[in-house]
């Protein structure tokens, strides 16, 4: 999520004026005027003469978009005399100094502003966008509301709640929003934000047409519409993936993949083509497999759905396999169903015995608040073997922070019970129950992002009769960009003793990447 930070021309201009003559004679052309202000507070013989050249220090650093060193030197002239300023330089060093990121520190002299003068339209406004940027999106809706209470069609005020809607991950709650901010008058922030909106909700058509006029003036316009259309991309009529990955676990199987996928748009469906060729190997076999499949997915109505089908091939000959899935969003969070026929090709034995899984899930997830939020599952799976399998999943998630770099804590129960034992060559336990709790960060800065998730608990289960307990650990970690020059790329790492963390029951590692490129 890339924060937006809106120019505001008429404060920088003031910022400009309170320069002294010698500052706006020099320009930023002048390291001796640094040097002479930096000599004049040496010798300084109060507070308030040090306060003042201090702020003049600031306001010249500010002038040459220098803001973290002009907002240290704002922070001690507030510190050292703040009744020396008007509210109005008060306002300006505050802006300057959320734009070096100290978003606590800015937000405390706005604050100081407001005890003073509660109807400070300006102060609460820049309030509103500092408490937005420091991922205290709550506070910020209120301080917004509180604006727009008194001024409805406001439109700065309406943009940081667009923005705070979006970033909470309601996209399409913001689109009203920035829609009456962009009737306002044009501005570039909100018509971004509005095409952004608009292809968070999966109307891509509508964020193409809404971005078209976009024209930037300020150089964070510029990385900023080059973001968009890095996004935008994926818009476009088709692409080509290459999904590779390596297996290994502690039975000594090991299992290449490589697939090509080719995507395109068939009216309204997001469609995929995909061949994918596995190579399995285990001390005493050598097995190859093949899978061909459609793939399609669409909005349709309230419903997000998906449908596929598919041929498995394998030296025992061929199997139809498919999937149909639908989910649709409520006001408490989502609930979707699913169902899939698959032959299973993790492994070599697996592969020699043709062993097909049909399964049917369905899921819910509610959101107790924009931090807190639940998932369920529950998986009723049968085996061409004979075994069928129950599968229930318990979780709970507490987002730390909701801005990048994102941390969240969470919990995880798994109960999975088979009917019986079958040989097969996958994990089939009986009463098996874990108990999981992990913590996850992702960061994300300019289109690059990175993510990790450890995790440890404890697992118990029977099998053949002997029951198993102990403790176990898993670690997820994946790095790439989400959309450079019309590509994407994932790498990443897997792996643990989690019994059922892999379909064959063992200790396992698995490393794998994917290359996408949009046409």
């Amino acid at each position: 999520m890339n924060r937006t930070r809106i120019a505001a021309a008429g404060i920088l201009l003031g910022i400009c004026c309170a320069l002294p003559p010698a500052a706006r004679a020099e320009g930023s052309g002048g390291a001796g005027t640094i040097e002479s202000y930096q000599k004049a507070i040496s010798g300084a013989t109060d507070k308030k003469e040090e306060a003042v050249l201090r702020k003049e220090l600031g306001d010249l650093y500010a002038a040459q978009e220098d803001y973290p060193r002009a907002a240290a030197e704002f922070l001690q002239a507030l510190a050292l005399a703040p009744s020396t300023f008007t509210i109005r330089e008060r306002l300006q060093m505050a802006i300057a100094i959320s734009w070096a990121d100290r978003f606590d520190d800015a937000a405390t002299v706005l604050r100081s502003i407001l005890a003073e003068d509660p109807d400070d339209r300006d102060a609460r406004i820049h309030l509103a966008k500092v408490l937005s940027w420091s991922d205290k999106l709550q506070e910020a809706e209120t301080e917004a509301d509180r604006v727009l209470n008194r001024y409805p069609e406001n439109q700065d005020a309406l943009l940081v709640k667009a923005n705070v809607l979006r970033w909470r991950g309601d996209a399409r709650a913001s689109i009203p929003v920035y829609e009456k901010a962009l009737a306002q008058g044009e501005n570039f922030d909100a018509r971004i934000g509005l095409a952004y909106a608009h292809l968070g909700a999966g109307e891509k058509g509508a964020a193409k047409e809404i971005s078209a006029p976009l024209k930037p003036a300020y150089p964070y316009q510029e990385k900023e519409l080059a973001r968009f259309s890095d996004a935008l991309c994926g818009v476009q009529t088709w692409h080509l993936s290459v999904p590779y990955s390596y297996y290994y676990d502690s039975d000594k199987n090991t299992v290449n993949r490589a697939a090509l996928v080719y995507g395109f748009r068939a009216g309204r469906w997001d469609t995929e083509l995909a061949y994918r060729l596995t190579d399995a190997k285990d001390p005493v076999r050598h097995e190859n497999a093949e899978d061909i499949g459609i793939t399609a997915h669409a909005k349709v109505g309230r419903f997000d759905t998906g449908a596929g089908m598919g041929i498995s091939k394998t030296g025992g000959g061929n199997l139809v396999t498919g999937l149909a899935r639908a989910q649709s969003d409520t006001a408490w969070g989502a609930i979707g169903v699913s169902a899939s026929r698959e032959m299973l090709t993790d492994t070599a034995q697996l592969i020699v015995n043709r062993i097909t899984r049909t399964s049917g899930t369905l899921s819910l997830s509610e959101t107790a608040s924009p931090r807190l939020s639940f998932t369920e599952r529950f998986i009723y799976s049968g085996f061409s073997d004979g075994n069928n399998a129950e599968d229930l999943w318990l979780g709970a998630k507490y987002a730390v922070t909701l801005l990048s770099p994102k941390i969240a804590a969470g919990y995880r129960f798994r109960y999975l019970d088979f009917r019986r034992q079958s040989g097969s060559g996958y994990f089939d336990p009986e009463d098996f129950t874990s108990h999981q709790v992990y913590a996850s960060l992702y960061a994300e800065k300019n289109g690059y992002y990175a993510f990790l998730e450890p995790s440890v608990g404890y697992q118990s289960y029977t099998r053949y009769g002997g029951r198993i307990s102990d403790t176990f650990y898993t670690l997820f970690a994946s790095a790439g960009w989400t959309m450079k020059k019309c590509t994407a790329f994932e790498i990443y790492v897997e792996g643990g003793n989690y019994a059922a963390g892999a379909v064959a029951g063992f200790n396992y590692y698995q490393v794998g990447f994917r290359l996408t490129a949009y046409f």
